[in-house]
């Protein structure tokens, strides 16, 4: 009996300002980005910034998709893209 291969989505939001590298995981790509923007105003209460410091970078906010449990490869990514096999 042959196994069957189960392989999972998900979402990774990145916003890289100038000091700097935030990412946030979820299950869909909306709920990626309102995790980010959480996070970025978790980030502005830890060092005593207005809550709105990011917006300025809100534009520059991107989700990648992430595949994991592939049966063809080992889901390795290099630059947010997965590597594919060469055949």
């Amino acid at each position: 009996m042959k196994k069957e291969v189960i392989s999972m989505k998900f979402y990774k939001a990145i916003l890289d300002s100038r000091r700097f590298h935030f990412e946030a995981y979820a299950i869909n790509e909306t709920l990626a980005k309102e995790h980010l923007k959480k996070g970025l105003n978790n980030h502005a209460k830890d060092y005593q910034m207005p809550n709105d410091w990011w917006h300025e970078y809100g534009n520059d906010i991107y989700v990648v998709e992430i595949e994991i449990g592939r049966p063809d490869f080992n889901s390795c990514y290099r630059d947010n893209h997965l590597i594919l096999e060469k055949k």
